[in-house]
């Protein structure tokens, strides 16, 4: 597994904000969302169980799961949802979201040596969002 400790910084995404505005997210949200670019790392802990680590310019979020298996997460924005991983091979992390308005977002994050893209796409609606990183450290 490749990207197990490294972090990696936004550079560049396409159809983000249509995306998050299909959420029925307000303005502030989406600006927070879109205009920041945080840096975020997934760290093994063991065969099942991960660290996820987002940090912002303002405060760092982190939470640990494990695969497979439903839990809560808090969003930056304060909102909670609910969230299950799952790996696919060693480098494709999957990610299922269920906020409390119930529409489902699928993300999808293949890590390459250096770089990683995301792909998210959202129940009820044919956007698909692709966000890029670069690995920083």
């Amino acid at each position: 597994m490749s990207f197990s400790g490294k972090k990696f910084r936004r550079v560049r995404s396409e159809n983000i904000e249509e995306i998050v505005k299909a959420t029925s997210t307000d303005e502030r949200v989406i600006h927070m969302l879109t205009s920041n670019a945080p840096i975020f790392s997934f760290t093994r802990i063991d065969e099942d169980h991960f660290n996820f680590t987002l940090q912002m310019s303002n405060r760092t979020m982190t939470h640990d799961f494990k695969l497979g298996e439903e839990h809560e997460m808090e969003r930056r924005d304060g909102s909670k949802v609910r969230l299950t991983y799952t790996l696919e091979g060693d480098n494709v992390l999957k990610q299922v979201i269920i906020p409390k308005d119930g529409r489902v977002a699928y993300f999808r994050r293949d890590f390459g040596e250096k770089e990683a893209k995301m792909t998210i796409t959202m129940e009820g609606t044919d956007i698909k969002a692709t966000v890029y990183y670069e690995q920083i450290e």
